[in-house]
């Protein structure tokens, strides 16, 4: 190339300047080829193995099948600590530099725990080699632990049951799949064993990751104008045009308890009892979707005066609930066992309230991604349970932000978006009523 460039009447400074420009350029082709072809790779869709079970109510309950069982020290409290949505898209963000790597340390070290539970959403996108790097960090860790889905952890190069998968190669891993002809995707339970008895039980449910069929006229609406000054977080999506203008949707479509999930609850809870000698244990629900009930627990509590004794923590945006109750909370209360029901979903929220002798708490959230709030809710949140079964405390562990920041722009973006549309219809709504009242 050089000879042909030179045999033209060109100089040789200029030549080799060309033809340093051209080798550069092919191989920034060649580069980004081979990082393609990676990626293309990456991204290539794994299926998982279908659970073996089927489960009927009619099943005898086999606590060698249907159940796993941890060892509870008697001479101490056993405390979980509960990670949500740690939403990952590339395994590198969990990266020893990174934040959420740090968070999930540091939080473990602050709390000490007997026990982790990921709260779903735990990864997206490249959600196969992030659940791969997820089981990796929890098994460094040595603690059992035990994950559930949310409604983006089928957002990627994986299926649940390809994910589920991945996360039981963890020797300390709880994951069971439970019976495949139930809704959703890892539907267990896991006993907690002090001194061969069985003192509490936990309990993993998939709440899905979309709608689902209601009647639209079961769905409750509310004035906006009763919630302006007592929950900012609910009035900012009051309806602006239409048949319901002026009110509040409660309740979203982002996923719920369907009816044979409750069922299932109730036979394991009855084949739990009935090996521990007829006595039903305490338990605890955990899941992605907040039950329906939030709702109600929330607006008791906001129009009671926000008694600290029942509840406390943050309700920053609405709860994404169904917009109607499936039945889970009638079905807890009946069998008089679940005393706390911890869920993720809402990045923004930690609050937990008391209400009907059930704790309904929102877990802090793990990490930076997805989250314009990451600055003052980051880490996770503890329960604790004593020497009798019982869960005798509920908190939440913030700890500082410590590693490399993924800054979500995206999120901040959406955040002011949503601010300015707020501030709009403010200006709107006050115009309507001064005219109106003119």
């Amino acid at each position: 190339m050089i000879f042909l460039i030179c045999a033209g009447g060109v100089s040789l400074a200029v030549t080799l300047t060309v033809s340093v420009a051209l080798s550069v350029a092919i191989g920034l082709v060649l580069a980004e080829a081979i990082y393609f072809k990676k990626r293309f790779r990456d991204l290539k869709f794994s299926f998982g193995k279908q659970s073996p079970r089927l489960w009927s109510p009619k099943d005898r309950f086999d606590p060698k099948k249907d159940v796993t069982t941890v060892r509870k020290d008697p001479n101490k409290d056993f405390v979980i600590l509960a990670f949500p949505d740690i939403q990952v898209w590339e395994p590198f963000r969990l990266g020893k530099k990174y934040v959420i790597y740090n968070t999930i340390k540091n939080a473990v070290k602050k709390t000490e725990p007997d026990m982790i539970v990921l709260l779903g959403d735990n990864a997206f996108y490249y959600s196969r080699q992030c659940c791969e790097k997820i089981t990796k960090i929890m098994e460094e860790i040595g603690l059992p632990w035990a994950p559930v889905f949310g409604n983006h952890d089928f957002e990627g190069n994986a299926d649940l049951a390809a994910l589920g998968d991945i996360f039981m190669k963890g020797a300390h891993c709880l994951f069971r799949k439970g019976p495949r002809n139930l809704f959703g995707e890892g539907n267990y339970a896991v006993n907690i064993e002090q001194d061969g008895k069985i003192v509490h039980t936990l309990f993993f449910f998939d709440t899905g990751s979309g709608a689902f069929s209601y009647d639209e006229s079961k769905v409750r609406y509310v004035k906006a104008s009763e919630l302006k000054d007592k929950s900012p977080a609910f009035y900012k999506t009051r309806i602006h045009e239409g048949e319901h203008k002026g009110e509040i949707r409660i309740g979203e479509d982002w996923g719920a308890f369907s009816y044979d999930q409750i069922q299932y609850y109730k036979w394991l809870l009855a084949g739990i009892a009935e090996e521990n000698g007829g006595v039903k244990p305490e338990s605890t629900i955990f899941c992605h979707v907040a039950p329906y009930e939030f709702n109600d627990a929330y607006f008791e509590w906001i129009n009671g005066g926000c008694d600290p004794e029942k509840g406390f923590g943050e309700m920053n945006v609405k709860i994404g609930s169904a917009p109607v109750s499936t039945g889970l909370f009638d079905a807890v209360l009946e069998e008089g066992s679940t005393k706390n029901i911890i869920v993720g979903h809402e990045h923004e929220n930690d609050l937990s309230v008391l209400y009907k002798g059930v704790r309904l708490s929102y877990a802090v959230k793990c990490g930076d991604e997805c989250t314009a709030f990451a600055e003052t809710l980051n880490g996770g949140s503890t329960l604790t349970i004593d020497k009798d079964g019982r869960g005798i405390r509920y908190e939440n562990v913030c700890v500082p932000l410590e590693g490399k920041r993924h800054y979500d722009k995206m999120m901040w973006y959406y955040h002011e978006l949503e601010k300015e549309e707020d501030e709009k219809w403010t200006m709107i709504e006050e115009e309507e009523a001064k005219n109106g009242n003119a």
